[in-house]
């Protein structure tokens, strides 16, 4: 599966999570998040609080299951706007941290033109690279709340086992 196709499927799957109420807490769930702390080649965005925010039940199910347990999240929020959620996040900044500029769409998605009925993201965020022989994707969602006044940003890592490419001797042979 491509880098793409990955970062596409997790962004479908995490739009589900959302509107499936993504500030729920599980009763008797496990601690909100996979991951403990903001991973170290993402920068923090300044003045942001983590949050124990956990996915549904369903939510967090089916995407372990399409997955195979390979992505982590974690959330934060920030009495900041979305827009200065997204000007942090600029391709140069992840570059700076490891991150592809290539193959990285950066914070040009976007949904804040469409109705706030069909899903409560209003931007995001895309990333990747590879480590060794894994593909990483990072999608940036977030989610603006009027009543609380504060901007919920969800980072959710996705690691897969990279495509072995070919090598030259093999692509001759078989050619």
């Amino acid at each position: 599966m491509n880098k793409r196709n990955v970062l596409a499927l997790s962004f479908v799957l995490l739009l589900f999570a959302a509107a499936c109420n993504l500030t729920s807490l599980i009763p008797g769930g496990r601690s909100a998040g996979t991951a403990s702390a903001l991973w170290s080649d993402v920068p923090p965005f300044e003045g942001a609080t983590r949050e124990n925010i956990d996915l549904p039940l369903p939510a967090r199910i089916a995407l372990q299951a399409m997955l195979r347990g390979q992505m982590e999240f974690i959330v934060y929020t920030t009495p900041q706007s979305v827009q200065a959620v997204k000007d942090f996040y600029t391709k140069e900044r992840m570059v700076a941290s490891g991150w592809d500029a290539n193959e990285s769409g950066g914070c040009e998605i976007t949904t804040s033109d469409k109705s706030q009925s069909q899903t409560p993201v209003q931007d995001m965020c895309l990333f990747s690279k590879r480590e060794g022989n894994r593909e990483v994707g990072l999608v940036i969602l977030l989610i603006r709340d009027d009543k609380a006044a504060k901007t919920q940003i969800f980072y959710a890592r996705v690691n897969l086992e990279a495509t072995p490419e070919p090598s030259s001797s093999l692509s001759r042979a078989m050619s």
